[in-house]
């Protein structure tokens, strides 16, 4: 099990593409100091971060009602009065298409006593009418009814009753929103993230599969177990063969972004014999239209010719990958959108995973999946380890139904499932008398940026 990294791999200052040019997809970013100068600080962190009561309602006063997080998809909002309901700890919202060419998002509360107006995931009115009392809203959050106005005093109604709402923007096919109504533009959070990942045009993909479990574990156990490749060699030892666990490049972006580029198609360095074609890799290989017999022997050879063959006009998948760099045809460019969003990116398919707390016990939170695919030729499936069943339809015709699944049957494929078995018990051991702090390497930079972003959050947004 133990390795010693080559002299050259420093992780986080790796670079993929050394000579890629500045501004490129493949171009290192500068190292996490530059960004972060306080980065040492978060070398170990307290464990009351995923257990503390006061804890998690300082993230919800100072962080989460200060930042833009992901609501959903806007394919969810076709027609004018649909709406999707997107439950962010405490808080509820309904994000509604109010005219063709607006979407709003609005608090889910009456204005009258404080019931929930939608309860179900999806729907489609005209209006919003509240079950308890009958008090209505057209979808632009304006006040339609009030049942029974004449016997309310004045003085009762003085106060706004149209729906509060927060802001509300939208990129790459995703809906986001932001509490505060002085927060920065959502382009302005999203940094780099848009160019960088401008390629993969996600407003173009649909949803395929749609998973939500709750897990015993706070959201940030389930979120950190996503943005390192630390655990890859004891977690998901059966990926060895065909992913390089060794060479991976990790830049720190602004505003709490990152991103963790992970070579598929070359065996680990921790492999004894990196020439055998393992059938891992022959899968690959076939996958793309090519003899596994070829490369029998020849396994260092595997990740540039799927990518010469991607490159080939009647390539299997149907697609143009001219605007795609070699790595993002073959690797793993997993981003992460803070704070609690990620992207395991391909041309052909997106792994969405979204980390969400749960709304009072800071040791629960929801672990929501998407799938998301591109139109591609017959017989032809998004990449496997994204668990998309085989007879899932992914042609785009149908929206799947989203399942609320239970962590003992999770449905997510072999490797995410891997992940969820050690969540669990990282939470269980955080709780123990005999730990106090994380400790973290070179290679869970990403980690402590999420850490060190979210205190920049407090500081900005201290708690009344």
């Amino acid at each position: 099990m133990s390795f010693d990294f080559p002299a050259s791999v420093v992780p986080g200052e790796y670079a993929i593409e050394p000579a890629a040019p500045k501004g490129s997809h493949d171009a290192k970013f500068p190292s996490f100091a530059t960004i972060y100068p306080e980065r040492d600080r978060y070398l170990t962190v307290d464990v009351v971060r995923y257990h503390g009561a006061e804890h998690m309602q300082r993230e919800r006063a100072s962080m989460w009602h200060h930042t833009w997080t992901c609501a959903g998809r806007v394919s969810d909002l076709a027609n004018v009065g649909s709406w999707f309901k997107f439950d962010l700890g405490a808080e509820s919202f309904i994000v509604v298409r109010s005219s063709k060419s607006k979407i709003q998002a609005f608090y889910n509360v009456c204005r009258h006593r404080g019931n929930q107006i939608v309860t179900g995931d999806f729907g489609k009115n005209q209006r919003f009418m509240c079950s308890f009392h009958g008090w209505q809203w057209h979808a632009d959050g304006k006040l339609a009814l009030i049942t029974d106005r004449s016997t309310f005093k004045p003085e009762a109604l003085c106060a706004n009753t149209d729906l509060r709402g927060v802001q509300c923007d939208t990129w790459a096919g995703f809906v986001f929103i932001n509490p505060d109504p002085n927060a920065p533009p959502l382009a302005d959070f999203l940094a780099e993230i848009p160019t960088l990942m401008q390629a993969y045009q996600m407003e173009d993909m649909h949803i395929v599969k749609d998973v939500v479990i709750e897990l015993d574990a706070n959201w940030k156990v389930v979120l950190e177990a996503f943005i390192e490749s630390y655990h890859l060699q004891v977690t998901h030892p059966q990926a060895k063969p065909f992913l390089d666990d060794v060479h991976y490049q990790i830049d720190i972006l602004h505003n709490g972004h990152g991103r963790l580029q992970t070579t598929i198609g070359h065996p680990s360095p921790r492999e004894k014999d990196r020439q055998f074609l393992h059938p891992g890799l022959g899968y690959m290989v076939a996958e793309v239209g090519l003899d596994p017999k070829q490369f029998e022997g020849r396994a260092m050879e595997v990740r540039a010719a799927i990518a010469a063959a991607k490159r080939r006009p009647d390539n299997v998948f149907g697609l143009d990958y001219s605007a795609f760099t070699d790595s993002q045809l073959t690797d793993d460019w997993n981003y992460s959108i803070f704070p609690n969003m990620t992207f395991n990116t391909h041309p052909e398919g997106v792994l969405v995973m979204r980390f969400l707390p749960h709304p009072t016990n800071p040791e629960k939170s929801n672990y929501h999946v998407w799938v998301l695919c591109r139109h591609l030729a017959k017989g032809m499936r998004p990449p496997a380890y994204m668990g998309v069943e085989p007879e899932v339809d992914i042609s785009g015709d149908v929206r799947p139904v989203k399942r609320y699944n239970l962590k003992s049957r999770p449905e997510l494929g072999e490797v995410l499932e891997q992940d969820i078995k050690n969540i669990e018990g990282v939470q269980r051991g955080l709780r123990s008398r005999s730990f106090d702090y994380n400790k973290y390497c070179e290679q869970e930079q990403r980690i402590m940026q999420l850490h060190a972003e979210m205190d920049r959050y407090f500081n900005r947004h201290p708690a009344a």
